[in-house]
């Protein structure tokens, strides 16, 4: 059986995990709140996948659904038990998300540098929600950080644009 016809092993992983998670809830290891099942089953789903990737190493995909699951799990865990107002500043994990998949798939996977650029740009993203519903004095800075960047690129544009006509005019003006 070559590897494209070999049945995935995520499946019956799923089902070990979440048979070996009621079991222990059965005998007493831990207990398990009725309205948290849900949270528990995206983190068991979450850790499958990731044990479908650590089992068979050219399965980095895994990685990304994997991470995505693991962090929405342990999120909407996290507010369940704490109370829902938390995902009011909490909420930019949902963009960090696929973040830690790309970055996941990069530190595991083929060092493709490519998924550095969402993952990077997915990052500041949640970065700056995060900062500034934590902290109110940097709701002024990151639109000013937004305003020079556009300057910066403005301003090299132009550059690059004088260059061009220097060296299309001999540099004469």
């Amino acid at each position: 059986m070559n590897e494209k016809n070999r049945p995935s092993l995520v499946p019956g992983l799923l089902l070990i995990a979440v048979g070996i998670a009621f079991l222990l809830a059965n005998l007493g290891a831990f207990s398990i709140r009725g309205e948290l099942i849900w949270t528990y089953l995206l983190i068991i789903i979450g850790a499958v996948f990731w044990l479908g990737f650590i089992f068979d190493r050219s399965r980095v995909g895994n990685l990304m659904p994997g991470s995505v699951l693991l962090t929405i799990g342990i999120l909407f865990h996290y507010t369940s038990t704490h109370g829902w107002e938390t995902l009011s500043y909490l909420w930019p994990f949902f963009i960090l998300a696929p973040a830690f998949g790309f970055y996941a798939m990069f530190v595991f996977g083929t060092r493709e540098k490519g998924l550095l650029v969402p993952a990077g740009i997915l990052t500041v993203i949640a970065l700056f929600f995060f900062l500034q519903g934590t902290r109110r004095d940097l709701r002024l800075v990151w639109p000013a950080v937004l305003i020079a960047l556009g300057v910066l690129l403005i301003y090299r544009d132009r550059r690059v644009h004088k260059g061009r006509e220097d060296e299309e005019t001999g540099g004469e003006s």
